[in-house]
Parts: C-alpha cells; sequence; structure tokens
C-alpha cells in the first residue's frame, strides 16, 4: 500500500471530540461499500451527536475529491488510531472554514484539487463546518506546518487511482 510521508502523526484519541467524529465519518463515508460502517451506521453515529444534516455535506466533499481530484489523498480505515498527513490538513480547512477562514480552506483543498474543484467544495464544508459548530462541536484551529512545495509538485503527479486506502 501507500507509504506515508507523516510529519507528526497525530493519534485518534489525542484529538477532540468533534475531530474524531469528522475524521470517523469522512473515513467511513470514503470507504463506502465496504461491508461496516453502512451508510445507515453513519447517518445513526452523527445523529447521535445532533450533525446528522451534515452526512450529505460529507457525501458531497467526497464526491468531489472522488471526481476531480489531480492528487491522491492518503485515508485511513475507520478504525485506524493513527492520521495521515492528508487527513490532517483536510481536517486543518474544515476548521478553518468553521472560523470563517475560507481563504485558507480553499488552499488547503487546492493541494488535491483544481480551482474549480476547491470551489465546488466550499459550499459543502461550510455547511458541515457550520452544522458542527452549531451542535457545540468546535474544531481546534491546529496549526499544521504546510506542506513543503517540492513534495507537493512530487504529489501531483501520482495518479488519483494510487492505493491510498489502508
Amino acid at each position: 500500500m501507500h507509504q506515508s510521508t507523516h510529519r507528526e502523526s497525530l493519534a485518534l484519541p489525542a484529538l477532540s471530540a468533534a475531530e474524531r467524529l469528522f475524521i470517523w465519518g469522512f473515513r467511513a463515508k470514503a470507504r463506502s461499500g465496504g461491508a461496516v460502517p453502512t451508510a445507515a451506521n453513519i447517518q445513526e453515529v452523527y445523529d447521535h451527536f445532533r450533525v446528522g444534516d451534515a452526512v450529505p455535506s460529507l457525501e458531497s466533499i467526497i464526491e468531489i475529491f472522488a471526481c476531480t481530484a489531480h492528487t491522491a489523498i492518503e485515508v485511513h480505515c475507520p478504525t485506524c488510531p493513527r492520521m495521515s498527513d492528508s487527513e490532517q490538513e483536510i481536517l486543518h480547512a474544515i476548521a478553518a472554514a468553521q472560523q470563517d477562514r475560507i481563504d485558507v480552506a480553499r488552499e488547503r483543498f487546492e493541494s488535491w484539487l483544481p480551482p474549480v474543484g476547491a470551489d465546488w467544495a466550499l459550499a459543502p464544508v461550510r455547511g458541515l463546518a457550520t452544522i458542527f459548530r452549531m451542535a457545540g462541536l468546535i474544531l481546534p484551529n491546529r496549526h499544521l506546518r504546510s506542506l513543503d512545495h517540492d513534495l507537493t509538485m512530487a504529489m501531483k503527479s501520482w495518479l488519483v487511482g494510487s492505493p491510498t486506502l489502508h
């Protein structure tokens, strides 16, 4: 499988409940078609945390990645205790959107998406971020080092179909 270039890989237990919920949902939706968790399981968990209305936004974000990404993202399985660099960057983008720092969110998404894809992602990202905020699930602003420009350019040469799930 894909070998990650982890900077300082975060462990899920070190994250806030809001961060863990988002990452679990993102991973689960990205792996749709798998036996567990099912779409109903994801909806049930999100409903439990009063963010069930965020599921369509989550689905839209993943669909935009699936259809427009020029660079592969590394998404771990829902039960993996470590976060990939890609997952950390996506989480940072969602947290930035929750704080109305849309320029930061858009910049993060342009690491993987063409400008039009990044633009398309902003509406569901804002929706998901707002729903989480209204439910009291605040994503902290964790300062992540920006990706090295040479590494970003190297990643852009990957095929989108690269094996990035583990």
